[in-house]
């Protein structure tokens, strides 16, 4: 089996997490907006919150690095954790609870990669920043979960009962 490739510099770490947060600020861009067209302000509001977050950590990496030539990334580099370049093309959701178990799984993956960079990188600089990138998704896994927790679950169709016909 193939090994992981995982930042071994602070560096590379910053590359990768440049990507991953500018890629979840789209994606809560993309479900505030669903929620707001169908009527979900309060589920809308928190989105923006958390994708505004995502944005300032963009921003606050992307200026702490502006001196610093960072290596490129290369779509398999994380498509391990992130499922390649499909998984940033995302479907409407079906409903609230969609949206939000899409909302967690973008801050889970994303919690993820940290956790694992911070368990197995080599330099200590390098798992200490990590840990503290997880320890920020964690607060957007916890708002989420409490979120979702409290939205209904979806409700039976008649096709969903519907027993097949046996002959």
């Amino acid at each position: 089996m193939g090994q992981r490739l995982l930042p071994n510099n602070l560096i590379d770490l910053y590359a990768h997490a440049l990507a991953i947060e500018r890629d979840a600020f789209k994606r809560f861009v993309e479900l505030e907006r669903y929620m707001r067209d169908v009527g979900y302000d309060y589920i809308a509001d928190e989105l923006e919150r958390i994708g505004r977050e995502e944005q300032e950590q963009y921003e606050a990496l992307a200026i702490g690095t502006a001196e610093r030539e960072l290596p490129p990334l290369a779509e398999w580099e994380y498509a391990w954790h992130y499922l390649g370049p499909q998984s940033l093309k995302m479907a409407p959701p079906k409903s609230a609870r969609d949206a939000l178990a899409l909302a967690l799984a973008t801050e889970r993956r994303a919690q993820n990669f940290y956790l694992d960079v911070a368990e197995h990188a080599p330099d200590d600089a390098v798992c200490a920043f990590a840990a503290e990138m997880a320890t920020d998704e964690q607060r957007h896994v916890q708002r989420l979960e409490e979120l979702l927790a409290r939205e209904p679950a979806a409700s039976k169709t008649l096709e969903d009962d519907a027993e097949p016909v046996r002959r």
